[in-house]
């Protein structure tokens, strides 16, 4: 059974890849997620990374287990952004993938709760506390 950690990862995984996990856009364009090996997109202070900042990993597992801590910190508290496991869905998106920065932030959050809903088969909306995807298995 996936866990609600790994269902988030994976709908991650599949808005970053453009979608489906594909090299290229239907346009040709190369999928940055895809290219570095970094399923979620994460910038990493300290690691190897692309010319606007995003990690390069040596392969698809390495960039899952990041993509994996670093939602694992998120879901428990354990991040310097003071998301935890009473924070909602949405919160951690405004983080994760920030309006600032371009990013589509409450569609990309209404994606990742409607996926992680059909996965672990329970209620999840942009308003559901982490906790809520983190207890379920």
């Amino acid at each position: 059974m996936v866990s609600g950690l790994e269902a988030t990862a994976d709908a991650i995984m599949w808005f970053e890849g453009a979608p489906g996990w594909k090299p290229f856009t239907a346009t040709g364009t190369p999928v940055r997620s895809y290219t570095n090996r970094n399923p979620g997109n994460l910038r990493l202070e300290g690691r190897t990374a692309d010319g606007r900042g995003y990690t390069i990993f040596p392969d698809l597992p390495t960039g899952y287990a990041a993509l994996l801590r670093e939602l694992q910190s998120k879901f428990t508290g354990a991040n310097s952004h003071g998301i935890g496991p009473g924070s909602t869905l949405l919160a951690l998106f405004n983080i994760y993938a920030p309006p600032s920065d371009g990013n589509p932030t409450n569609a990309y959050a209404e994606f990742v709760a409607e996926w992680v809903a059909n996965v672990i088969g329970k209620p999840i909306t942009v308003n559901s506390p982490l906790s809520d995807i983190w207890t379920a298995s």
